[in-house]
């Protein structure tokens, strides 16, 4: 028995990652005659050190930004059905939630590779959100524009 995607949940972010993981959820999406649901979390600073909300903290008013507005027109080029969500709070946190509250079949992020210090200040919502979801998780790295050392 093949499983069908019916709804594909994209993390937008400003990294050329997750310009990827849009892209390439769209074509999915696309494949698939899925929907897609786009979202984008804007953190508080020192979340991530509070106890975890049990609900989605959505940004009144239904706002979207130029992020959200890019994704809903990159959608719209191919397509493909499209809302859009703009949360705030711990990123892995507030995207695992939405999945869950929208019964999504899949998870779309962009990774920055981050490593050292940042890693370890800013965290890795990737990594996190594989923890944090039950839901498939689907991460596409951001490809780097350096030649490889010989």
């Amino acid at each position: 028995m093949t499983r069908t995607l019916e709804k594909i949940l994209i993390a937008v972010g400003d990294s050329p990652a997750s310009l990827t993981a849009v892209e390439q959820g769209l074509a999915m999406a696309a494949d698939e005659r899925a929907a897609v649901v786009f979202v984008h979390v804007v953190p508080i600073a020192g979340e991530n050190l509070v106890p975890r909300h049990s609900r989605t903290e959505r940004v009144p008013g239904r706002s979207r930004t130029r992020l959200l507005l890019t994704a809903t027109a990159m959608a719209d080029a191919v397509e493909v059905e499209s809302t859009s969500e703009l949360l705030v709070g711990h990123p892995a946190t507030q995207i695992a939630l939405l999945a869950d509250e929208l019964d999504v079949d899949l998870v779309v992020v962009g990774s920055r590779h981050m490593t050292g210090i940042k890693r370890f200040v800013l965290g890795s919502t990737s990594r996190a959100l594989i923890r944090e979801t039950s839901r498939p998780v689907l991460v596409f790295p951001e490809v780097s524009l350096e030649p490889a050392a010989a």
